[in-house]
């Protein structure tokens, strides 16, 4: 495994799809969580090797983890159809932006990207 992807969404069809991409990647999943109130006993307990994130949930937006993270020198990587690109790469200069829908292709790339990874990876579909 290349590492541990902390995935917080509320959207159940979208979080699985996601955590597809993600294992297919070669990467365990952490979550899906729906909240901010489970990430961030999640992030609490253990940190993880990167994030996808997306914005509006439930309990809130998803800010408070993904200063957290930021602050644990986490990647991160929102996933939103909701909020404004310009203003979360403003608030969060070193995350990185993947509006909804996002491709397989796309999402895999960047998390090799942001883990260090290399973009020549092996990768085998689930």
């Amino acid at each position: 495994m290349a590492g541990t992807v902390l995935l917080v969404e509320d959207e159940l069809f979208v979080a699985l799809d996601l955590q597809d991409t993600i294992e297919g990647a070669g990467f365990a999943v952490d979550g899906p969580y729906i909240s901010v109130s489970s990430a961030l006993t999640a992030v609490g307990s253990a940190l993880p090797d990167c994030a996808i994130l997306d914005v509006q949930l439930a309990d809130g937006e998803v800010y408070p983890v993904a200063e957290a993270l930021v602050a644990a020198g986490v990647p991160v990587i929102f996933h939103s159809g909701h909020a404004d690109p310009s203003l979360l790469v403003e608030r969060f200069p070193r995350a990185v932006v993947c509006g909804k829908p996002c491709s397989p292709s796309r999402l895999r790339d960047t998390l090799r990207k942001v883990t260090g990874g290399s973009e020549d990876m092996a990768y085998t579909a689930a």
